[in-house]
C-alpha cells in the first residue's frame, strides 16, 4: 500500500520539477473550501477514529480538532486575496528611477510530517497554511494513531486530486524514505528528539524546515493571582487529552502563601470535571500507546503524590494526579511531562525560579496567573517564549497569533499570516527607469569621486 501512494508522490514531484505551476489563489480558495466541506460532512468518521485512537469524547474532539481547524479555513479565506496581492514601490536616485514588484511565491510542495496526539488538527492545520501560500502537500500522519491516519487517507483520496494533497501512511522507515524525495520544504511536529534527527537529514538535502517542537511550559501563580477561574483553567488545560497537549502546563509553580489552598482547589476541580473515578468519566482520554505509558509510570515515583496516581495498564490509563515533594534531580523536571501528571511547587521568589533554571526560558508558553505588572515584566524581560495571562491553551486557536517556538522548542511558526509567510518567500522584481546617466557611477574613478560618493551615497547607491 506504501508503494502505491510512494508512487503518487514521486510523480507529483516528478510533475512540479518539469513544470513549477503553484497553485493559483482560486484554486487554492477552492481547495480549502474542499477540505471544509469535508471536515462537515465527514465529521462522523473523523469523531469516530479519535475517539479509537485515544478515547476522545465528541465534545473535546470537536473542539481541539475541528473547531480550531474550520475557524482557520475561514480566516484564511477571508484574508488570502488580501495576502497574496502583489505589492510595489519606487526609488528616486540621481538619474534613476527604480520600481520594485514583491511577491511572495510557493516553495512549490510540502511534506507535512505530523504527530499523534491531536492527529487530525496537527496533520491539517500545516496543509492549510501551505495552501493558502500556493503549495502542493503530502501528509505522512503518525502510525500511532491508526484510525484517524486511515481515515485521512482515505478521504484525502477522495475528495482532492493527487497533484493536490496526498496522504502516505507507515512508519520512520517511510518518513526517512519521503524526506529524501526532492520536497521543498518540510514541516515537522514532534519531539525534539526525533526533531533533531528528521533536522538532520533533511539538512543533507537543503530542504528548508519548520520545526513545531514540545516545552517545559511553566505555569505560575503568584501570590495575587489565586481565583477560582484561574484554577479551572489550568486543570482544564493540563488534563485535556489527557495531559498529551504540547502546548499544556508542564510544571505549576505556587506562591508560598496560597500552595495549601491552591492544591486542594486543583484536587476539587480534577474531581468536578472527572468524577472521584475518572476512569468512568466519558470525558477523560487514554494514552497512546503502552510504551507512553510506561515511561509516565516511573514518573510518577519521582515526587509523593497529593491526589491521584492510579494506574491501568491494561485500559492505558493512567488518573489525573498532583505530584508534590518533587525530587529535584528527577526527570520529570528534565523532560517534557506529555501526560497527565502535574507537579506542584511552591517558591517565594520569582528571581530565584530563573537563577536556579527552574523555567524553560525557550518553552513554547508561560503561563502567568497574576493581577501584578511586576511580575509580568520580569517574564518579560527573562523568557523568550510567548506569555499567556489569565488562560491556557486558548491563545493557540487564535488565527492572528503566529504559532512556533524558539531554541529547544522549534523554529518558524504557522496559523494565519504567520503560516502563509513560513510557506513562502518573498521575490522582488526591480526594475530600472534610467533618464540621465552617472558618468561617476563606471571606473575609473578619481580621488576626489570618493569624497562625492560620501556626500550623495543617499542618491546615488
Amino acid at each position: 500500500m506504501e508503494d502505491k501512494y510512494l508512487i503518487k508522490v514521486e510523480a507529483m514531484l516528478e510533475a512540479r520539477v518539469n513544470n513549477h505551476d503553484l497553485l493559483p489563489v482560486l484554486e487554492r480558495k477552492q481547495i480549502l473550501k474542499q477540505l471544509k466541506h469535508m471536515l462537515i460532512e465527514k465529521e462522523f468518521v473523523f469523531l469516530e477514529a479519535l475517539n479509537t485512537d485515544l478515547k476522545k469524547s465528541a465534545f473535546e474532539a470537536y473542539a481541539s480538532e475541528f473547531a480550531v481547524l474550520l475557524n482557520e479555513i475561514d480566516y484564511v479565506l477571508k484574508n488570502i486575496d488580501k495576502w497574496s496581492k502583489e505589492k510595489s514601490s519606487y526609488r528616486f536616485k540621481i538619474g534613476t528611477i527604480e520600481k520594485v514588484e514583491k511577491n511572495r511565491e510557493a516553495y512549490g510542495t510540502v511534506l507535512v510530517i505530523s504527530p499523534w496526539n491531536y492527529p487530525l488538527q496537527l496533520a491539517l492545520m500545516p496543509v492549510i497554511s501551505a495552501i493558502s501560500a500556493g503549495n502542493r502537500c503530502v501528509i505522512k500522519p503518525s502510525e500511532h494513531a491508526p484510525a484517524t491516519s486511515k481515515a485521512l487517507q482515505k478521504l484525502i483520496d477522495v475528495y482532492f486530486l493527487p497533484e493536490q494533497v496526498i496522504v502516505v501512511q507507515g512508519d520512520a522507515e517511510i518518513a526517512k524514505k519521503l524526506i529524501n524525495l526532492p520536497f521543498n520544504l518540510l514541516f515537522f511536529t514532534g519531539s525534539e528528539k526525533i526533531g533533531n534527527l528528521v533536522y538532520e537529514q533533511a539538512a543533507t538535502k537543503q530542504m528548508p524546515v519548520i520545526m513545531e517542537l514540545g516545552g517545559k511550559n511553566p505555569c505560575i501563580i503568584d501570590e495575587t493571582g489565586f481565583s477560582e477561574n484561574a484554577l479551572e483553567e489550568i486543570v482544564w488545560g493540563k488534563y485535556l487529552n489527557a495531559g498529551q497537549t504540547c502546548i499544556a502546563p508542564d510544571r505549576l509553580f505556587v506562591h508560598q502563601s496560597i500552595y495549601e489552598e491552591t492544591l486542594e482547589a486543583l484536587k476539587e476541580n480534577i474531581v468536578s470535571f472527572f468524577g472521584e473515578n475518572p476512569s468512568e468519566s466519558l470525558n477523560y482520554g487514554r494514552l497512546i500507546h503502552e510504551d507512553h505509558y510506561r515511561r509516565l509510570e516511573r514518573l510518577l515515583t519521582a515526587g509523593t503524590i497529593y491526589y491521584g496516581g492510579l494506574s491501568k495498564r491494561e485500559e492505558l490509563f493512567i488518573e489525573p494526579t498532583l505530584l508534590i515533594d518533587v525530587n529535584q534531580k528527577s526527570g520529570l523536571l528534565k523532560e517534557e511531562i506529555f501526560g497527565p501528571i502535574l507537579p506542584v511547587i511552591p517558591y517565594t521568589d520569582l528571581n530565584e525560579l530563573l537563577r536556579q533554571n527552574l523555567l524553560q526560558k525557550d518553552s513554547l508558553v508561560v503561563y502567568l496567573f497574576s493581577k501584578n505588572n511586576d511580575t509580568l515584566n520580569l517574564l518579560k524581560k527573562q523568557m523568550k517564549s510567548t506569555i499567556s495571562i489569565n488562560h491556557v491553551i486558548q491563545y493557540a486557536t487564535n488565527p492572528k497569533i503566529a504559532f512556533g517556538g524558539v531554541g529547544r522548542s522549534g523554529f518558524g511558526a504557522y496559523h494565519g499570516y504567520a503560516g502563509y509567510k513560513s510557506c513562502s518567500y518573498e521575490r522582488a522584481i526591480s526594475k530600472s527607469f534610467t533618464y540621465k546617466q552617472m558618468n561617476k557611477k563606471f571606473p575609473p574613478y578619481k580621488k576626489q569621486d570618493l569624497t562625492l560618493l560620501r556626500k550623495l551615497r543617499k542618491w546615488l547607491i
